[in-house]
């Protein structure tokens, strides 16, 4: 290299990046995944099973009977009043339906207690297993003689209980014997129950009285 000639640099340098060259995509594992929402759990919810059968059914029920409309509808609205306030209360237990339905129960039957005029106050207003067709002037005998009780139920009545859904609190039923409010707990097949007849003991004459001649 003669005196004149300076140094100069390349005009690349073997060092340097390659602009023509593509920039390197980030992979998008790099970003962090956001976290899945936790599910919400749902509130549990029973389902209504409807009963379909042809055979004849049978009812138990509650009631409760006052004598004017405006004591009935009072009792009527604190039962649905106890009804709302259980509904409010948080679902933890998947048989609190139940739970809910025997409260419901209970408070109708110390109400029936307290405040009803029909003899069946004493039971909470019980009326056992009522059905259609059934016999509403109950009788008893005493010494052979029959002597007629106190109506407790009438055929409006039965026909309301058959026709309501369980633990569903309808207006209050007028009948002859006055305001109604009833509660239907339960249903069930209805089973014919045979009468057993008794056969009379053949008469046996007195000791003595058949000596052969």
């Amino acid at each position: 290299m003669s005196e004149s000639e300076q140094p100069h640099e390349p005009e690349e340098s073997p060092h340097q990046r390659d602009k023509t060259a593509k920039e390197p995509e980030v992979g998008l594992d790099s970003e962090p995944k956001p976290k899945p929402k936790p599910k919400l759990r749902k509130a549990f919810v029973p389902k209504k099973l409807i009963k379909k059968t042809d055979k004849p059914q049978e009812y138990r029920a509650r009631h409760i009977r006052v004598s004017t409309l405006d004591s009935a509808n009072i009792f009527r609205q604190a039962l649905l009043d106890f009804q709302k306030e259980l509904a409010s209360e948080p679902i933890d237990d998947p048989d609190k339906v139940f739970h809910d339905q025997a409260k419901v129960e209970n408070y109708f039957g110390r109400i029936a207690k307290k405040y009803s005029t029909c003899p069946t106050k004493f039971l909470g207003g019980d009326l056992g297993w009522v059905y259609k067709g059934m016999n509403v002037q109950p009788a008893a005998t005493f010494g052979g003689q029959e002597i007629k009780q106190e109506q407790k139920v009438t055929l409006e009545l039965i026909d309301a209980i058959t026709q309501l859904e369980k633990y569903i609190i309808p207006e209050p039923i007028k009948t002859k014997l006055g305001y109604h409010i009833i509660l239907s707990c339960e249903n069930r097949d209805r089973v014919e129950k045979e009468i057993i007849k008794v056969q009379p003991k053949p008469k046996v004459s007195p000791a003595g009285t058949n000596i052969p001649t």
